[in-house]
């Protein structure tokens, strides 16, 4: 019973751990994206999408020119 009760403390123990890891990266992965430019995240994945990984301008040019062409 006292191994029952350590082994599912431990895993809680693991999976908040790893829960308070990917906040963090996120965390470094949003700053980052500011930091760029990009209002945003989904921004930068878009902009990477489209050839343009770290120019929030290139990209919104190139976005802009699409909806113009339209």
């Amino acid at each position: 019973m006292l191994g029952d009760i350590l082994s599912r403390l431990a895993a809680i123990a693991v999976v908040g751990f790893a829960f308070l890891v990917l906040m963090g990266l996120w965390d470094r992965y949003e700053r980052g994206a500011a930091a760029l430019g990009f209002s945003g995240p989904y921004e930068r994945y878009l902009a990477a999408q489209a050839g343009f990984p770290d120019d929030p301008r290139g990209y919104r040019w190139a976005t802009a020119v699409a909806h113009v062409e339209e």
